[in-house]
């Protein structure tokens, strides 16, 4: 027990900065909880004379930027992947290194832009409600039970 106060009594600084970080970061999780409505705050309706109160202002600006960045971000990737493409293609003369420098930008953020085109995709058709018509539903809707391992052929028309 002994070496435990000495340990203490040594580096006391970090032990009140760290019980400093712990209470922080508390506070912070309660703001995010009342700001996005989280927990004991769901449900919870604001009385109209705090909607012009400062903290509910700045609370929901850092909303807005939270749920926007997101569109922020993608704009940013796109314009940074087209603007090396770009740049790799104007920095030299010789084909193969046009060729290298192509393959490098495109194998480092072709994947990133990728999930950004599905990302925003996916998003339109959940908006939407994009409702996929799948062999199961096609079968139960003829009469069949769903389950079965045969699947008829698709009617092909006769004017093609």
């Amino acid at each position: 027990m002994e070496n435990f106060f000495s340990f203490l009594e040594t580096h006391i600084n970090g032990f009140l900065i760290l019980i400093l970080l712990v209470f922080a970061i508390v506070a912070v999780i309660n703001w995010l909880a009342r700001i996005f409505k989280w927990g004991k705050y769901k449900g919870v309706q604001l009385p109209p004379e705090e909607y012009s109160n400062t903290r509910y202002i700045i609370s929901q600006f850092f909303v807005n930027i939270i749920s926007d960045f997101k569109h922020l971000l993608a704009l940013v990737i796109v314009i940074i992947f087209a603007s090396l493409i770009i740049y790799s293609m104007r920095t030299t003369d010789d084909f193969e290194e046009k060729m290298k420098a192509l393959q490098l930008v495109i194998a480092s953020l072709g994947g990133l832009l990728g999930s950004i085109i599905g990302y925003y995709f996916g998003e339109s058709a959940a908006r939407t409600g994009g409702q996929s018509i799948s062999v199961e539903n096609e079968l139960t809707q003829q009469g069949g039970s769903g389950d079965d391992s045969i699947t008829p052929a698709p009617e092909v028309p006769n004017n093609i």
